[in-house]
């Protein structure tokens, strides 16, 4: 029974070390912002992105930075399918959900 709880444990902390989401090649050009950053009153909002990723596995919470950097990731990824170059999150996020809003700032 010990056995069986301890690889349980160690199984699930492998898999809440993951890392699940890729950038993509065009993603890696998006620059994540704060919404209070000056930069941003330049920029022409295009809309926004909602990300979401799992963030328990089973009963067990994944870390919260590695859950965040994925919702960024995605956010990144979408924005620039979007034809934007920046993000800013509009939010804390929300049981592995955060949204996005993408700008153009470069000309």
């Amino acid at each position: 029974m010990k056995k069986s709880i301890f690889l349980t444990i160690a199984l699930l902390s492998l898999l809440s070390a993951c890392t699940w989401v890729e950038l993509t090649s065009m993603g890696s050009e998006i620059k994540l912002v704060d919404q209070n950053d000056g930069t941003l009153a330049t920029c022409k909002k295009l809309g926004s992105v909602t990300s979401m990723v799992k963030h328990k596995i089973g009963s067990f919470n994944r870390s919260e930075e590695k859950v965040n950097v994925e919702l960024a990731t995605i956010a990144q990824n979408e924005a620039a399918e979007m034809g934007g170059d920046t993000i800013s999150a509009e939010g804390p996020s929300d049981n592995g959900r955060r949204t996005f809003s993408v700008y153009k700032c470069m000309k």
